[in-house]
């Protein structure tokens, strides 16, 4: 038909309908656009969509996957994602919270490993749609360098609600679990470590279990209390844009922040009394000051509190010392 009305063939053709040939044929022969074709219209293959059509009822037609199929444990109903936050847009989905007024959520727990070197997340929702109950698979990669909190939106992936005759946008996002070890904030990773009075004098060196791998670090300076040490690029990996389309080769990285805890002997021998006072060239164990008088009183002093413990006491006071002054 094609080349009966080629408009080389044909003197009375003007050329629109061996066009109008030609791009059918590009539609029935590629099988997503005669899927797409097939369920939504011609308008949605030319990338104009109506915008009621869900994100599922898209991804349906565009892999040949049955995403409401009811059923417990039912196999067919799998969802991918290339990676959280990075398709709501690109769906037309809105990204805000505050505008969702009917959402379901579903917190998936990571490790602080597995947001340091990226993984794979195999995981079922439940929900209640308007047929009875269904469970959806989804299979998340999840980029190295992601937060808590990261999410992404799937539109009406959550529960049926029979009372408003809609159903919810689904909402998975991270959780970060706790660890024992590390603490991070934001790109940086917090990790704490003791050290003894003499190292904290003479300098330390520090073996640290890294994500990555072990890692040494050297502390030359005096360590002071309460002082923490930073080694540049080696927190959590930044994570790549979202249109970016592989990880590439170069990152960047947070800090590695190091709170280092001097660990005081909690005795002295006379002898180590003696060798100190030589070291550091303090002669005698009276603080030098003002005078003292003779009839002044001398007593002993004995341990108390950490303060960062009585600092922590005395926020906890005033918390609850505010509120409304009449009662």
């Amino acid at each position: 038909m094609a080349f009966k009305y080629h408009p080389d063939k044909n003197a009375t053709n003007d050329g629109q309908l061996f066009r109008d040939i030609s791009e059918a044929y590009g539609i029935l022969s590629d099988p997503g656009k005669r899927r797409v074709y097939d369920n939504f219209g011609y308008d949605c293959v030319q990338n104009d969509c109506p915008h009621d059509i869900g994100a599922l009822d898209l991804f349906s037609s565009l892999f040949n996957v049955d995403f409401n199929t009811v059923g417990e444990g039912m196999t067919g109903n799998i969802f991918v994602f290339s990676d959280l936050s990075s398709l709501g847009p690109r769906l037309g989905l809105n990204d805000p919270f505050s505008n969702m007024k009917n959402k379901m959520t579903y917190n998936l727990d990571v490790t602080i490993d597995e947001l340091y070197e990226g993984t794979q997340k195999d995981f079922r929702v439940p929900s209640n749609t308007i047929s009875g109950k269904t469970s959806t698979k989804y299979i998340i990669n999840i980029k190295k360098g992601s937060k808590n909190g990261d999410h992404i939106i799937v539109k009406e992936g959550g529960n049926y609600i029979p009372e408003q005759g809609i159903t919810e946008d689904l909402i998975i996002q991270i959780h970060e679990l706790e660890n024992d070890t590390w603490r991070r904030n934001g790109n940086d990773l917090f990790i704490e470590e003791d050290i003894t009075l003499c190292e904290a004098l003479t300098g330390v060196r520090i073996n640290i279990a890294h994500l990555a791998g072990p890692l040494h670090v050297q502390i030359s300076d005096i360590v002071k209390p309460n002082q923490m040490f930073k080694v540049s690029g080696k927190g959590m990996p930044v994570k790549t844009v979202v249109n970016s389309l592989s990880d590439g080769l170069s990152r960047d990285y947070g800090d590695l922040i190091i709170d280092l805890k001097i660990i005081f002997p909690e005795s002295l021998s006379a002898d180590d009394i003696r060798s100190l006072m030589e070291t550091l060239g303090s002669e005698s164990s009276i603080r030098r000051g003002a005078e003292a008088p003779s009839e002044s009183l001398s007593v002993q002093a004995y341990y108390y509190k950490d303060k960062e413990d009585v600092v922590k006491e005395l926020m906890n006071e005033e918390e609850e010392a505010g509120g409304c002054i009449q009662q």
